[in-house]
């Protein structure tokens, strides 16, 4: 009997120790300066205060976490697991401007609290060129935000923001309700 507890009490530490949150920690974005990411990550990654990440070609297995402060650029990647971001200063997703190609998000987007940016001309928050295979959240997000040419799977929702959405022209393909203004 002791040894049967015994497998038993060892089956369950191994077990929290694979599914513990130290097993897949985040990467976090913050070096070299700028970090450019154009490989794999698992386990996430996250955008710290005063960081400003770059993805290009990357390949994210876990999401995307933008915390107050931070900046993300992201092109032609691919993202399992979303993106939320909170306070940050600008989130700019397969924007053409600045020679960004379109990237694959399989999960939802979630952004709210975004500043008026510091990248300019670039809107504080640009989601372009984009197919996300989930919802489309942006709320009590304060500077331009433009989504434009994108293929949303699960609705696009806006509350709060300071301004209109910006389509720049170029219609999204939206599955799911649309509860945004467009200017």
């Amino acid at each position: 009997m002791k040894t049967l507890a015994g497998v038993l009490v060892g089956m369950v530490g191994l077990a929290l120790g694979v599914a513990s949150d130290g097993a897949l920690a985040a990467t976090e974005c913050n070096t070299p300066s700028p970090p450019f990411f154009s490989g794999t990550v698992v386990g996430g990654l996250v955008v710290k205060a005063g960081d400003f990440c770059f993805l290009d070609g990357a390949h994210i297995s876990g999401g995307v976490q933008v915390r107050p402060g931070g900046i993300l650029v992201a092109c032609g990647s691919t993202i399992n697991g979303g993106i939320v971001a909170d306070g940050a200063l600008n989130v700019i997703v397969g924007a053409e401007e600045i020679g960004c190609s379109g990237i694959v998000v399989n999960g939802g987007v979630q952004i709210s609290n975004t500043s008026k940016g510091v990248l300019s001309p670039a809107p504080s928050i640009a989601l372009e060129n984009s197919v996300i295979h989930g919802a489309v959240h942006l709320a009590g997000n304060l500077g331009p935000i433009a989504v434009a040419s994108n293929t949303i799977a699960g609705g696009l929702f806006c509350a709060n923001n300071a301004l209109p959405l910006e389509n720049e022209g170029l219609q999204n393909v939206v599955t799911g309700p649309i509860r945004c203004e467009f200017e």
